[in-house]
């Protein structure tokens, strides 16, 4: 009995592994963004681009319903039915595109965002019953970065696509989603379905009067409501006053999508060894980083650190971009009862969600506001080979913005550490982690390149991560089949 059930599981994991990667592709493909410049190349009003950008955030509103019928049905059959209504529907904006229907485009993408949302909720209680609790972090950090890796040569190769298709190329990039989309449902249909006894009677109840849970919420509830506030206008800053050109914002991307999936490979065994909420509050306070140095890339013109500095802002943001979504899935699974996670996870998203449309809008109120601000501090120097002006801060227009994003990035790191997730370790052991697994890849490519920068023996190979990584007793092992490691497991 038990091997049958490791073989199921095997089989779970590895379509679980395959629909990752297809389901990133997709998710890659239909992006705010790439919705936005669509609507831009056909000149539609702002007030129609602010509109349809607010739909992917505003139908989250409807997880809240959504989790009552997770937690008395089969999480998925509804995950399967709701998916396949979402991804079908990219088919038909592909095709709506093509006839130019602002209207059809509208209703469709609505359709697309709304079932996605009433399949999050099932499929998010579903995993967490699935996926045993002390590889959950491993398990989700490679099925992303499997997904991102793939996903980032396909974005690639749609930046060609789009020089000879121009904006025909639109309608193939729904059409690519929509396929990528059902060879993710295929790969569903073969994860096996958990039954456990569900709390019917618990609805929302019980996850408002988990002060724990609350904590948690705030904590992320504010972070997006932060970072929501800034990065949609990163790609702005770095066209409109930067006056870089598009292809330079595709490339900054794409070395982000690389970061994110270093930072996967490296962070799922931390989590799972050392808790979620420190390599949580780690991102938080990088975001707050990246969104200050930002400030730096202009002084008050760019100058000739400014793609360095973008380099640094863009590798962080692999990092904050990729941790706190499995930090936080994996963090409410700890402290939720099995069988009634759904509510939980729908009232964190949709308090997520508002935070985040708020902070969106909140952050075109500021920079609207300080577009034409300007407040700089200058030093002086003068000596016997002449006098120099050396501009020592100098914030503008944007800037503003991001000092008061990376502010409030820190006071979202300050709440999250009331959060008691049990067992964690301090900030100060994953940092030290995070740095020796780092060295340590660093030391292995200039050991293949046969280049020694300094002596790696030293700082490196002897670093605590790598006794600590060998011991840690995690019932999945490279070297082993996955079938043999869920025959462990079990």
């Amino acid at each position: 009995m038990d091997k049958e059930k490791a073989i199921t599981l095997d089989r779970s994991f590895k379509n679980l592994l395959m629909d990752g990667i297809a389901s990133q592709i997709m998710f890659s493909l239909v992006t705010v963004p790439i919705v936005c410049s669509y609507l831009a190349s056909v000149h539609a009003d702002p007030f129609v681009i602010g509109l349809i950008a607010s739909i992917p955030y505003l139908s989250q509103l409807i997880q809240l319903p959504s989790a009552i019928f997770a937690e008395k049905y089969s999480r998925k059959r509804i995950s399967l039915t709701t998916i396949f209504v979402s991804r079908f529907s990219l088919l038909l904006i592909g095709i709506a595109l093509l006839t130019g229907s602002m209207l059809s485009f509208i209703v469709l993408f609505a359709i697309y965002n709304l079932f996605k949302e009433i399949s999050a909720v099932a499929w998010s209680s579903w995993m967490r019953d699935l996926i045993p609790a002390h590889i959950r972090g491993e398990f989700y950090s490679k099925r992303i970065a499997y997904g991102k890796f793939v996903a980032l040569f396909v974005v690639l190769a749609f930046t060609f696509i789009f020089n000879f298709l121009k904006w025909m190329a639109f309608s193939l990039v729904f059409i690519a989603a929509f396929a990528a989309g059902m060879a993710s449902l295929y790969f569903i249909r073969g994860i096996d379905d958990v039954e456990v006894e569900r709390k019917r009677n618990g609805n929302f109840k019980e996850p408002l009067k988990n002060s724990n849970f609350l904590k948690l919420t705030l904590a992320h509830s504010v972070w997006k409501f932060a970072s929501e506030m800034a990065l949609p206008f990163f790609s702005v800053y770095i066209i409109s006053v930067l006056r870089y050109p598009l292809w330079v914002v595709i490339a900054l991307t794409s070395v982000s999508q690389l970061s994110s999936t270093y930072f996967l490979r490296i962070s799922g065994r931390i989590m799972d060894r050392f808790g979620n909420k420190p390599l949580a509050i780690l991102s938080f306070i990088s975001f707050s980083v990246a969104a200050f140095t930002f400030t730096f890339t202009t002084m008050p013109e760019r100058h000739p650190l400014t793609p360095l500095l973008l380099l640094v802002i863009y590798t962080l943001d692999g990092f904050y971009s990729a941790v706190p979504g499995i930090a936080f899935m994996n963090m409410i699974a700890k402290i939720t009862p099995k069988g009634s996670s759904a509510s939980y996870y729908a009232i964190n998203n949709v308090m997520a969600s508002i935070s985040a449309a708020m902070g969106s809008i909140s952050g075109g109120f500021i920079a609207s506001a300080f577009l034409s601000a300007n407040f700089a501090v200058k030093m002086d120097i003068e000596s016997s080979l002449g006098f120099v002006e050396v501009p020592a801060v100098h914030l503008a227009g944007y800037d503003f913005l991001f000092v008061i994003s990376a502010l409030i990035s820190l006071i979202a790191a300050k709440l999250l550490r009331f959060f008691g997730e049990g067992g964690e370790s301090s900030e100060e052991v994953v940092k030290e982690e995070i740095k020796h697994a780092v060295l340590y890849d660093v030391h292995n490519i200039m050991t293949h390149m046969h280049l020694r920068l300094f002596n790696f023996s030293r700082h490196a190979v002897n670093t605590p991560l790598q006794p600590s990584l060998s011991s840690f007793k995690s019932p999945l092992h490279p070297e082993k089949g996955l079938e043999e490691n869920i025959q462990k497991l079990t």
